[in-house]
């Protein structure tokens, strides 16, 4: 499961695109298996890196997976 807010969606690219809900669904599926704590890393990477260094927003998650 994860939870997050609009900084993490609405976070725009230098030419002004939205990282978006798609992007933020791309990521999870690509990296889906990793331990929880470097996926919440990952995901902060990459919208960071989409954003070209620039955050306009603050950027909050929560990544959690239920085991059995």
């Amino acid at each position: 499961m994860v939870l997050y807010t609009d900084g993490v969606t609405e976070a725009e690219s230098p030419e002004g695109q939205e990282f978006g809900e798609c992007r933020l669904a791309e990521t999870l599926r690509a990296h889906r298996n990793m331990p929880v704590d470097s996926l919440l890393e990952t995901i902060v990477a990459t919208v960071q890196k989409f954003g070209g260094g620039e955050q306009a927003d603050d950027i909050t998650l929560v990544v959690a997976r239920c085991t059995s």
